[in-house]
């Protein structure tokens, strides 16, 4: 049995119909023993099931349900699509690793926003085709229904992003209506700093409704997806599970905490190792709030432009709580180090009474002083009393 770790997320479904800009599902029919995916619909109590198609079979599963108006020419459905890396084309030299397609119906107030991770992956008006070489990593992929309103947040999301375009059609009556998926189209480059885009709308209510917050991190942002833009954004702790390197750990000395999920990891019963997933995600404590991403969790991923798309709903939340229940500790350097309070007076010349504590009660106005031993030094030619001092109160 093969089994690919691939996630696929459908927010706000609708029953499928031919010419259509939105999500689908696919009957969660019993699944055959390879290349088996996982489905979670928006619902009022979402689980995870297995999908009723293998997801290289043409037929039969929630992507190629959704994606029908992409690969087949539907004359009232417009496109856009994106990749650093898209199929019958060599990979794209671009910082940005974002993946996705645009669907707008221009005959209804429908739209639907696809992120993927499949490099290589959806070539437009062409026969659906799975890459063979993916079929050993994880993938995820996120389906979002929502009103044509909402198109203008989206493309300025997108448009922080970088992303190489590969497949536009979309008329000049939409792009009029909204500039910045005119802007997005024509390249015209991001200039407002801090070069960070955070939208927010929600999905179609069909079965349950989400709130969308999606973000995009231009590269002249200089910014860390997760302990940067998430964690201060969401004022909250975050789970991360993202290609990492050991320098990248867990973090617990600021006001809101990053935690990085163990691997292997288990989803929904499935050992899912970080080194073979290309799934990237992180979990918003307290928020209800699971957010799907393109970033590494890496130092060197501050001038990559990345994308973070993130839905409020309960549910979602707590299936992907579960997979992230393992994490590693972090500890604050305070807690490693050892320290002593020493109360010193503002007048160094007394600096002998303050140590012994004798002068405290004549009224001087003492402040606190952090003193790490290794560091005494650094206090001038009083350093060594102090030093010694510190060592025999310690």
């Amino acid at each position: 049995m093969i089994f690919t770790s691939i996630i696929v997320i459908l927010i706000s479904l609708k029953t499928c119909i031919a010419q259509v800009a939105t999500c689908k599902d696919d009957g969660n029919a019993n699944p055959p023993n390879v290349l088996s995916s996982k489905l979670l619909k928006s619902a009022v109590n979402p689980a995870w099931a297995p999908s009723g198609a293998d997801i290289n079979q043409g037929a039969g599963h929630s992507i190629i349900r959704t994606m029908a108006s992409f690969v087949q020419h539907h004359a009232q459905i417009n496109v856009l699509a994106y990749s650093d890396d898209p199929p019958n084309l060599p990979p794209r030299n671009e910082k940005s690793k974002t993946k996705g397609v645009l669907l707008v119906n221009n005959a209804a107030d429908e739209a639907a926003w696809f992120v993927h991770t499949v490099p290589n992956f959806l070539a437009y008006l062409n026969a659906y085709s799975w890459p063979p070489a993916e079929t050993a990593k994880g993938h995820m992929f996120l389906c979002v229904s929502f009103s044509k309103a909402h198109l203008n947040s989206v493309g300025k999301a997108i448009r922080h992003q970088e992303p190489y375009i590969y497949v536009n059609n979309l008329p000049a009556a939409i792009l009029n209506q909204h500039m910045e998926l005119s802007d997005l189209i024509n390249g015209v480059d991001v200039r407002v700093t801090p070069f960070l885009g955070h939208e927010k709308f929600v999905t179609k209510r069909v079965q349950a409704e989400a709130n969308i917050q999606a973000f995009g991190k231009h590269s002249k942002s200089f910014a860390d997806m997760y302990a940067r833009v998430l964690r201060n954004r969401f004022a909250a702790n975050i789970r991360v599970w993202a290609s990492s390197d050991a320098r990248s750990k867990s973090i617990c000395n600021r006001q809101y905490q990053l935690r990085k999920i163990a691997s292997p990891m288990q989803l929904d019963g499935v050992q899912v190792n970080r080194e073979a997933d290309s799934a990237k995600w992180a979990l918003v404590e307290g928020k209800n709030t699971v957010c799907f991403t393109t970033n590494d969790y890496k130092a060197t991923e501050k001038q990559t432009p990345g994308a973070a798309v993130c839905l409020e709903n309960a549910g979602v939340y707590n299936a992907f709580l579960t997979a992230a229940s393992n994490y590693f500790i972090c500890h604050k350097l305070l807690h490693k180090l050892k320290y002593i309070t020493i109360v010193v007076d503002l007048h160094l010349h007394q600096i002998h009474d303050v140590l012994n504590f004798s002068n405290v009660s004549k009224g001087w106005q003492p402040t606190r002083l952090y003193l790490f031993p290794p560091y005494a030094q650094f206090f001038g030619g009083w350093g060594s009393a102090l030093r010694d001092r510190c060592h025999h109160h310690r």
